[in-house]
């Protein structure tokens, strides 16, 4: 087990906590955004699905704050130790994916059978780090290893770099060497990669086309094709699929009787779907669980 630090962060002595709420779209759903994929188990995120919270401590300048999230009436109600300020709401709508416009994507689901309880649920955004810089992290702790060491590295990393538990800036992570890295948490061949990262500048732009954006993503260290579609979908564009042996695996199973198919031929059963092709996919997946 990864000795745990203060429970408390050391920024907050004795400031009471603080609520706040965050509007939400109509078509928001809390609990299907959370739990849509596997970031809710990576650290620092804490999910408790009989109460319905997520829970996260999260570093904003020097001061490291404890955030409680709920939902209720169309609104996040968020509980953190401080004050709000304008840099934790842009990050609790990028985490929640609040900006992303989802009403196209549900118009098309509901004339496909396999989709039609996607709007209902109100299915469709995914959970995300709240920023970046956490996502290709997190990214690159997934690639060529399994799902239980992924959440063992990302432990690992948070308690050694991390301040109070909140996940590691950029500088955070500078403070240590490659070796270090790899020794400690156990990041293997990433640690190379995630160090290299975290010296880049990440302010990058959002505009142009998602051909531009995906080519900008695998310029990074350590983010080939599947990461770069991956990132794109934590930007809310679905134009890409991440293809790896889940997506060959379900749509073999799914459509070819478990045939051995070409990637090319997969990804061809998506392409109706247009910009949304990597959340078609992924709310079949889903939606089997």
């Amino acid at each position: 087990m990864v000795r745990q630090r203060s429970a408390k962060p050391s920024s907050a002595g004795s400031i009471p906590a603080v609520a706040s709420n965050l509007a939400t779209p109509e078509n928001f759903a809390f609990v299907p955004t959370v739990e849509s994929h596997g970031w809710y188990r990576l650290a620092p995120f804490r999910w408790s699905p009989d109460e319905e919270v997520l829970r996260r401590r999260e570093a904003l300048g020097d001061d490291v704050v404890d955030l409680e999230i709920r939902y209720a009436n169309g609104q996040l109600r968020v509980n953190q130790t401080g004050g709000t300020t304008e840099e934790l709401q842009r990050r609790l709508t990028r985490m929640f994916q609040l900006h992303v416009d989802l009403g196209d994507f549900h118009r098309l689901t509901r004339n496909s059978p396999a989709h039609a309880w996607v709007a209902p649920a109100g299915f469709g955004r995914l959970l995300c780090g709240s920023t970046l810089w956490e996502d290709a992290v997190k990214i690159i702790a997934t690639t060529n290893t399994m799902w239980s060491q992924t959440v063992r590295m990302v432990e690992l990393l948070v308690a050694k770099c991390g301040r109070d538990g909140a996940f590691p800036t950029q500088p955070d992570v500078l403070r240590f060497s490659p070796d270090e890295l790899q020794r400690d948490c156990r990041l293997g061949y990433r640690a190379k990669s995630i160090h290299a990262l975290a010296s880049v500048d990440l302010e990058l732009p959002n505009d142009g086309t998602t051909e531009e954006r995906f080519k900008r993503f695998l310029k990074l260290p350590g983010i080939g094709p599947y990461g770069a579609a991956h990132l794109l979908a934590m930007d809310g564009r679905h134009d890409f699929i991440a293809v790896d042996t889940e997506f060959r695996r379900f749509v073999r199973e799914t459509y070819h009787a478990g045939r051995k198919v070409s990637d090319a031929a997969m990804l061809r059963r998506y392409a109706k779907w247009g910009k949304w092709k990597y959340l078609a996919y992924w709310s079949e997946l889903w939606g089997n669980r």
